[in-house]
């Protein structure tokens, strides 16, 4: 898919954010409508969710969140120091995989889908730029249940340069300028007792 028709899908959004380096982020809002809630229900319910465990300066950590990787079968990922393997897409996301490749025309074949559960769950500065995903990768980030707060750094920097909120049936598409000069996290909110379900899907690169 040329860097040109991906742009041309995307002036279909809501809302495009300029940052520096060209890094750009395209939000859509209303992706399946009422269908949402339904989707979220289910998927929260019926996807196999794991608690991974990391080691952090040698000692094992359970990761503050719920994760789960689908993805066409035969599609693996190293994610987080873990392998992922892609088992196949269950019937109910289809619709949704479908609706972002019409409004985006991004082919991702595979998804990290991260549970979290409240406020407390939470997800540390980083950025989508693993070898799988190429030198150029787009990611699409759609977000179901409670807003949270989805916070920006410029990479090699500690201040936080911009935060969005994102809120239920919201799509949030980055541009691959935004993995090679941002990081991005998903900070710890108290005052959130809601669950809240995001799904990055992304293109992996598959074959020699």
């Amino acid at each position: 898919m040329s860097v040109n028709s991906t742009l041309a899908h995307l002036k279909q959004a809501s809302a495009v954010i300029e940052l520096d380096h060209g890094a750009r982020l395209w939000r859509f809002d209303r992706v399946l409508g009422e269908p949402a809630a339904a989707l979220f229900h289910t998927l929260c319910n019926e996807l196999p969710w794991e608690r991974p465990t990391v080691r952090v300066f040698g000692r094992a950590h359970a990761v503050p969140r719920l994760t789960c990787w689908i993805a066409d079968a035969g599609v693996h990922y190293r994610y987080s120091g873990l392998q992922h393997r892609g088992q196949g897409w269950p019937a109910v996301l289809t619709p949704l995989l479908e609706r972002l490749r019409h409004l985006t025309g991004r082919q991702p074949n595979g998804v990290l889908a991260n549970l979290y559960r409240n406020g407390d769950d939470t997800m540390g500065w980083h950025r989508d730029n693993e070898p799988e995903l190429g030198p150029a990768p787009w990611v699409l980030s759609y977000n179901l249940g409670a807003g949270r707060d989805f916070a920006l750094r410029r990479h090699g920097e500690h201040r936080q340069s911009d935060l969005i909120t994102l809120a239920h049936d919201q799509l949030l598409v980055m541009s691959p300028e935004l993995q090679r000069h941002y990081e991005h996290a998903l900070p710890r909110r108290r005052r959130v007792t809601a669950p809240r379900l995001n799904l990055t899907f992304r293109e992996i690169v598959t074959g020699g």
